[in-house]
């Protein structure tokens, strides 16, 4: 019988969450992932910010968490395998770091997992990555390991503001001026600030860690909260 674990990577906007998910894909055999950008709302019903009048897509209700919470089940009961016909566009948004990993942290990595691997001969690991991850409690109660990120306001601000854009289910996404200040942040404080209730969640600074040291943090506490199942 096939085994699926899910692991969750939450955190703000350009925190590491997609880069540690992939560097970590490159380790295990039988993965999936998937990305909470992939259920945003259609774009007329994402909110209108009331100060600013942007569009506020860092917010709760900019994304549809039935069908998130629906398909994280159904790759659970269906061997790590999303329903026919979904396809993911943040598949397409290669802006994340998992090419800088280190040889000699890509061994740590295999050595640290390996005490799992061993354990469970046939098993599917599905990462479910996600700036509102923690949020809907439907999504987290199918977690069966919690991460979160976390960075200073200085750097989420630089890594955001240096990307170019973001596929999106109908176009291409680019911040407006002013949108990491009015929108981005401040929804971010709200989200963190729940976080903090949720149990068993390990927060990682990924200021005070490299992409080695993080996606190293990572494993660990995937063994951690997956050998005991």
């Amino acid at each position: 019988m096939t085994k699926v674990f899910t692991i969750g990577i939450g955190g703000p906007s350009c925190s590491g969450k997609t880069t540690a998910t992939r560097i970590l894909c490159q380790i295990l055999q039988n993965t999936a992932i998937i990305y909470q950008d992939d259920y945003y709302k259609p774009e007329k019903f994402i909110p209108t910010d009331s100060n600013t009048k942007l569009a506020n897509w860092d917010c709760p209700e900019s994304v549809d968490f039935n069908s998130f919470a629906k398909n994280i089940e159904y790759v659970k009961t269906h061997n790590g395998q999303l329903p026919e016909g979904f396809r993911s566009t943040e598949e397409s948004n290669v802006h994340d770091g998992s090419s800088l990993v280190s040889r000699e942290a890509s061994i740590k990595l295999q050595e640290t997992l390996a005490p799992l691997l061993d354990k469970y001969n046939n098993v599917i690991f599905v990462f479910v990555d996600g700036f509102l991850l923690y949020w809907d409690n439907n999504v987290s109660q199918q977690l069966d390991c919690k991460i979160s990120f976390k960075a200073s306001y200085e750097t989420l601000k630089t890594r955001r503001e240096n990307r170019q854009g973001y596929h999106t289910l109908e176009g291409y996404w680019v911040d407006p001026p002013g949108y990491f200040d009015n929108i981005v942040w401040p929804e971010y404080l709200k989200q963190s600030k729940h976080d903090e209730t949720i149990d068993d969640l390990l927060t990682i600074d990924t200021d005070q860690f490299d992409i080695d040291e993080t996606a190293l943090k990572v494993a660990k506490k995937i063994v951690q909260d997956l050998m005991g199942e």
